[in-house]
């Protein structure tokens, strides 16, 4: 399994670090999986630092975009942010955690598994395709 952002999507991830937010700042990803791959197409800045998704939002966004709302972005999530990913109704979506200077952030992505507990685990981000 991997991650490809779009370069669209990859220029919305860089205007939200340009804002230099602060830790915990996230938004929703929309996008498709196919096969073994997320594709990012899309990044909605929603949530503000010391606030988290949940289940409710994420079935509101769901209503908004039936079945392509693949997981959410955050900028330096803490644990307690994380912990809140952890479970049935994000069970199978990403977290791309984003960190690093505005100009150069380095992202890193991560699947909600199910492996007698919930767990975040690493995946790797698509190399870019030549244009």
């Amino acid at each position: 399994m991997d991650v490809l952002i779009i370069p669209e999507a990859e220029r919305e991830i860089a205007a939200l670090r340009a804002f230099r937010p602060g830790a915990g700042t996230w938004g929703a990803l929309v996008g498709r999986r196919r096969g073994p791959r997320f594709f990012v197409e899309k990044v909605i800045p929603a949530g503000n630092p010391g606030t988290a998704p949940d289940g409710r939002l994420l079935a509101e966004l769901e209503k908004i975009w039936p079945d392509r709302v693949i997981g959410v972005a955050a900028v330096r999530p803490d644990a307690a942010f994380r912990r809140t990913l952890l479970g049935p109704a994000w069970y199978g979506r990403i977290l791309l955690r984003t960190a690093g200077p505005a100009g150069s952030p380095v992202v890193e992505a991560f699947v909600v598994e199910f492996e007698r507990k919930f767990l975040l685990a690493a995946l790797p981000v698509a190399a870019k395709a030549k244009e």
